[in-house]
Parts: C-alpha cells; sequence; structure tokens
C-alpha cells in the first residue's frame, strides 16, 4: 500500500494548514469559561470551501478526509468534522450539517447535538436519519470540550440506504482519526510546555526520565495515526476496529503521562490541554471502547484465518 500523498492530497493539505493558522481556528478561552469553544466560523468556511467533501474527490478521497480529521482534532476549537467529512459525502451526502452521530442510546447526552442541523442512527440494523427540528435539543453542561446535548422529543426517523457495517466501519475511521489528532494536540501542547519550563537551571524537556515518557507517548500518537490513515486507505472493517482499538487503548497510558509534566495547569480552563484530555476520554469510550473494538478484530482475524 501506499501511504505517501499524491499532489492533489498534498496542496489540499498544504490550504488547509494555512486555512488552520486562521483567527477564526486560533486558542481562545470561552467568554463564559465553558470547557468547549465552537467555532461557528471557522465550521462554516470549512464547508463553503468544499473542504469537507474531500472524501468522495477521485485524487483525494477518504485518506485525505481521515488526514483532515486528524489536523482539525488537533485544534484547541471544536469544529464537526469526522462525520460530515468521512460518513456524510458517502452515505448521506443530502443531510444538512453540522452532523451528530448516535451510536445506541437515543436518551444519552450526544455530542455536537446543540449546533447540529442532521442525526444519523447508527445503533440496530438499520441506519437511520433525521434532521434537528426547532427546540428539538437541550444543550447539557459536560466535562467533554464538546457541545453536548439531548433529544427533548422524537424526531421523523427515516431508514438510509446504506450498509449498516460499512458505515459503522468508516465511522470507526472516522473516530480513530479525531481521537488521534486530539492525542496529536495535547502531546505538542505538552512538548512548547517542557521547553519553556526551567527546573534546577534547565528546560523541563532536557531531562532524560521526560523525554523517555515523551518518547513513548509520540510512539503511541504516531501508530494510532498511521494505522488510521491504513485504515481509511485499505476500506477494511478490520483495519478500522484495529485503529480505533489501538488509539482508544492508548490513549489512556497517553493522557496520563502528559499530565505529569503540566502538574495542575493542564486541568485549568487557562491552558487548551483539558479540552484535549476531555474530548479523548469520551472518544475513547466510543462504540464500547477498546476492548470491543480489538474483540471485533480477533473475531474477525480468527474467522477468515
Amino acid at each position: 500500500m501506499r501511504l505517501h500523498p499524491n499532489d492533489d492530497q498534498a496542496m489540499f493539505l498544504s490550504a488547509l494548514d494555512q486555512m488552520m493558522q486562521g483567527k477564526s481556528a486560533a486558542w481562545r478561552t470561552s467568554p463564559q469559561w465553558d470547557r468547549y469553544e465552537w467555532s461557528d466560523a471557522f465550521d462554516r468556511e470549512l464547508e463553503e470551501s468544499g473542504f469537507l467533501d474531500c472524501a468522495i474527490e477521485e485524487t483525494l478521497g477518504p485518506v485525505a478526509a481521515a488526514e483532515m480529521t486528524f489536523r482539525l482534532a488537533t485544534l484547541p476549537i471544536a469544529v464537526e468534522a469526522a462525520a460530515s467529512a468521512l460518513l456524510r459525502p458517502k452515505f448521506a451526502a443530502d443531510l444538512p450539517r453540522p452532523l451528530a452521530i448516535i451510536e445506541s442510546d437515543h436518551a444519552q447526552a450526544i455530542r455536537f447535538l446543540p449546533v447540529a442541523r442532521s442525526v444519523l442512527s447508527l445503533g440496530g440494523d438499520s441506519i437511520m436519519s433525521a434532521l434537528i427540528e426547532p427546540h428539538a435539543v437541550a444543550s447539557v453542561e459536560s466535562l467533554y470540550a464538546f457541545p453536548m446535548g439531548v433529544l427533548k422529543k422524537a424526531l421523523d426517523w427515516r431508514p438510509l440506504n446504506a450498509d449498516p457495517e460499512a458505515v459503522r466501519a468508516q465511522w470507526r475511521v472516522a473516530l480513530a482519526a479525531e481521537l488521534a489528532g486530539a492525542l496529536k494536540g495535547a502531546l505538542a501542547s505538552v512538548v512548547s510546555h517542557v521547553r519553556e519550563r526551567h527546573q534546577f537551571g534547565r528546560p523541563l524537556g532536557s531531562f532524560q526520565a521526560i523525554q523517555h515518557r515523551l518518547a513513548g507517548a509520540a510512539t503511541k500518537v504516531e501508530a494510532s495515526y498511521w494505522l488510521t490513515l491504513k485504515a481509511a486507505q485499505s476500506g477494511d472493517s478490520i483495519d478500522a476496529a484495529l485503529a480505533l482499538g489501538y488509539a482508544q487503548d492508548a490513549s489512556t497510558k497517553v493522557v496520563y503521562d502528559l499530565h505529569q509534566f503540566m502538574g495542575a495547569m493542564g486541568l485549568t480552563l487557562e491552558h487548551p490541554l483539558h479540552r484535549w484530555t476531555y474530548r479523548a476520554r469520551l472518544l475513547r469510550s466510543s462504540l464500547r471502547g477498546s476492548i470491543n473494538n480489538l474483540r471485533t478484530v480477533a473475531v474477525e482475524r480468527w474467522r477468515a484465518a
């Protein structure tokens, strides 16, 4: 397989990087000191520029969509990209976005529901879709650094003409890309901190014990990233389950180590590390967490042997 971006993918990602340097994507605290900052301006910019439809472009494809989701998840602001980039173009192009995803329980708090215009339900034997009607959603406070909400009333659910297993496999790729990106963003913020913070007359990052643990975290983040791109390129459901299961399993160790070097600062609202931390905490429980996703890999591999 080939994991080097082609010319179109390289130009696409270069343009994305330039957009990510803009003011609408920059780190800022919430005016109300919420745990997340939703950037409606940057979300609109992504949609209006057509970036979120890259998965169905012949020379870009799902690899570019997964890479974009990964990079956007490194930002301290929240944008809805995973479902819009990896599910909507292929399975639900007629639905307006932002798009919320209900994996199983319709009664629980769902991320992006307060800003979503439509929703997909992945549980059961078929995929269902619905438009979000006015006053159908109530926002809820949460630690998870996403806009979170619950449905206040029943929606007009309609079946989606799509293979449920194919949708769930693609959703695993989207989640893996998002989780790997959140870990990458958290790691970069901590590396910056240990370069600037001094103890005993030296930068914290000059101590070998810290370097070893940061290197271990970087190895896990890179492995999550490459497994995600491999799953996006192959379109294989086992690759998708492995990418998500690995990232979810690695996230616990990575997040624990990163917070050791930040002290209490890592959980304050003045520093963005808490946003990536709590996003990762929610994402690692998606689709019943690493144990379920890695068990899926084992079962499918055994069946194919």
